[in-house]
């Protein structure tokens, strides 16, 4: 039988561990803290440095006559495809399909051709999957664009274009993410150039200070919330569209800086499988009027189960909000910059869950909670 112990420790080389008050796994949190406070900031350093490339891309991109656009990525990067998808389809009439790079590299390749753009997202700039996904676009003829926060990186160096994120990532990905949304939004914009993109454009302007701002506001309020349900044992996160995005940045946060289970659904698929338990914890994003009906229907559901819900809402939405245990208010902004906004309270969340679980003696070992 094979050896495969080194190939196991390379797998494992995680330094941090679940157990409670693990020093490596707290200072990595503490890290992502100071990130996800300085969100806008990456944003606006990312939009103003990247504005010129970005611009001769999107003449690129229409010269070549782009029809279909392609995000590939692991992880949060996967994700940040799901959150830009929506931008691209209102503003530039492009259908965006956000893909698991190593899904793309074996299967979804097959497809591309002249008229593809795929865009591979890697932090690193080595991601083996991401790689591969980029390097099978290329022999179908696709146009490739590798994105990273990491200068001279291979992602940006073999592709036909290249966009450096301008964020750091020495905690779990928080603002590295959210850049790399706002500059992928950003080249939807300049790629349809009509004045529908160039209001959206404008008010992309104003998102790193809405940010920050919501950042510091709501800080407190997360930690309260996060207080109250410290000793869940699984999250569950719910959205639709873009606001789905903002679940599945706030169930990889919960995973990564807490030692607990979290699942991200699209709304509609929570009413298909019986998926929250009593006692369950929901969080539930419904910052557009498009999930307004059916965020109604899973408050009803949720209420009806015994489960514990926090819901998140641009508006008054009293029959909604009467049923959570807890409500947090964002400001509306459009439907192609949902996630920009949904995620900064997640993000808090997910920071505050750490330390308040920490702080009570809860890790996780052995697949049973331990103190």
């Amino acid at each position: 039988m094979n050896d495969y112990s080194e190939r196991l420790k390379a797998l494992t080389s995680e330094p941090s561990r679940d157990v409670v008050g693990d020093p490596s796994r707290l200072a990595r949190v503490g890290r992502t803290r100071d990130e996800m406070m300085a969100q806008g900031t990456a944003i606006a350093k990312t939009l103003a440095a990247e504005a010129d490339k970005i611009a001769r891309i999107a003449v690129r991109l229409r010269e070549r006559g782009i029809r279909h656009v392609v995000v590939a990525g692991c992880g949060d990067s996967w994700h940040v495809g799901t959150a830009a998808a929506f931008a691209w389809e209102s503003l530039a009439g492009i259908p965006l399909r956000a893909v698991q790079a190593l899904d793309y590299a074996n299967y979804g390749a097959l497809a591309a051709d002249q008229h593809t753009l795929v865009i591979g997202i890697s932090s690193g700039g080595t991601t083996p999957a991401v790689l591969e996904a980029l390097r099978a676009a290329r022999r179908g003829g696709a146009c490739t664009l590798g994105v990273s926060n990491t200068p001279g990186s291979v992602v940006l160096s073999e592709n036909d274009a290249s966009l450096v994120v301008h964020a750091s990532r020495k905690g779990w990905p928080t603002q590295s993410s959210i850049a790399t949304t706002a500059m992928l939004i950003r080249l939807a914009q300049f790629f349809s150039d009509t004045d529908k993109a160039k209001s959206s454009s404008t008010e992309l302007d104003a998102i790193p200070a809405l940010v920050d701002n919501l950042a510091s506001a709501l800080d407190r309020q997360m930690s309260l919330i996060a207080r109250d349900m410290a000793a869940s044992g699984l999250v569950l996160f719910a959205g639709l569209g873009p606001n789905y995005a903002a679940a599945c940045f706030g169930a990889a946060k919960v995973k990564e800086l807490s030692p607990i289970h979290a699942v991200a659904l699209p709304l509609e698929e929570y009413h298909h499988y019986r998926s929250q338990k009593a006692g369950d914890t929901l969080v539930l994003v419904a910052t557009d009027a498009a999930s307004h009906e059916r965020a109604l229907d899973t408050m009803l559901v949720s209420e009806k189960l015994g489960g514990w819900t926090v819901v998140m809402v641009a508006e008054n939405l009293p029959e909604i909000t009467s049923r959570a245990q807890h409500t947090v208010r964002v400001p509306p902004v459009s439907r192609e910059l949902l996630a920009l906004i949904s995620s900064i309270p997640l993000h808090l969340l997910a920071y505050h869950f750490a330390i308040e679980r920490d702080a009570i003696g809860l890790g996780y070992v052995g697949g049973l909670p331990a103190h």
